[in-house]
């Protein structure tokens, strides 16, 4: 498959796995309205399709070549986010896509954040919680979680090798710590002017609870004693 006339000047890919951060970095790229407005527009791509005003009768091909002309910024940039997977039919399309590879350094805690949002259906949170939800957190469930992650980020590892990639490689705790400084990171990576940034903006909260953390006590505990197991 190869770009339609019109194509954008960029095209770009946040790779991820679930929970590091990348709805929030989404947001605060489009923000600039330089970089993209990246989403998972592969997910759910049947919904993005109906949001876009297109046929339904359009393949998930045809779907892309449309998507990829119309969710630009005034500079001609598109940017996309999602697991290798889900990414599979982007890179077919842009081979030699920048991309920017977003991790969590703090993968147990990534890892009780993914039970806990996929258990809730509580994905984000724009708005500061009225209450605490409810939720039986069990070690065994989130360390099926933390496996996950790894066999992931292998694959994405494995994905920039095979392609010579040399990625981006960001973190959830360093965008918390200068989300400016992430984003115009982006920018440079992209050939773009990063100081006429000066702002970035996002409605996302972060969203932990005194159970979630005392999870992470318990996982940590555990991967320790399988670690020694191992060793």
């Amino acid at each position: 498959m190869q770009p339609a006339w019109g194509s954008p000047s960029i095209a770009w890919a946040i790779c991820t796995v679930a929970r590091s951060g990348s709805t929030w970095l989404s947001q605060l790229v489009a923000s600039t309205h330089r970089l993209g407005y990246p989403d998972e527009y592969l997910l759910h791509w049947q919904y993005w399709r109906q949001c876009l005003g297109l046929s339904e009768t359009l393949s998930r091909d045809a779907y892309l070549d449309c998507l990829v002309q119309q969710r630009v910024t005034p500079n001609s940039v598109f940017a996309i986010k999602g697991s290798y997977v889900e990414l599979t039919p982007f890179f077919e399309l842009f081979p030699n896509a920048p991309c920017v590879w977003l991790r969590r350094e703090n993968k147990i805690e990534q890892a009780v954040s993914w039970h806990r949002a996929h258990d809730l259906g509580q994905w984000t949170d724009a708005s500061p919680p009225a209450s605490a939800h409810s939720l039986d957190l069990a070690v065994e469930r989130s360390l099926s979680f933390f496996d996950e992650i790894v066999r992931r980020e292998a694959l994405w590892q494995d994905f920039f090798v095979s392609r010579q990639i040399d990625p981006l490689v960001l973190t959830y705790e360093g965008v918390c710590h200068d989300s400016l400084a992430a984003v115009r990171r982006i920018a440079v990576h992209l050939g773009l002017d990063a100081w006429s940034i000066d702002r970035v903006y996002s409605p996302l909260n972060v969203v932990r609870t005194s159970a979630s953390q005392e999870v992470c006590k318990r996982l940590e505990a555990v991967l320790r004693a399988r670690g020694n197991e191992r060793a």
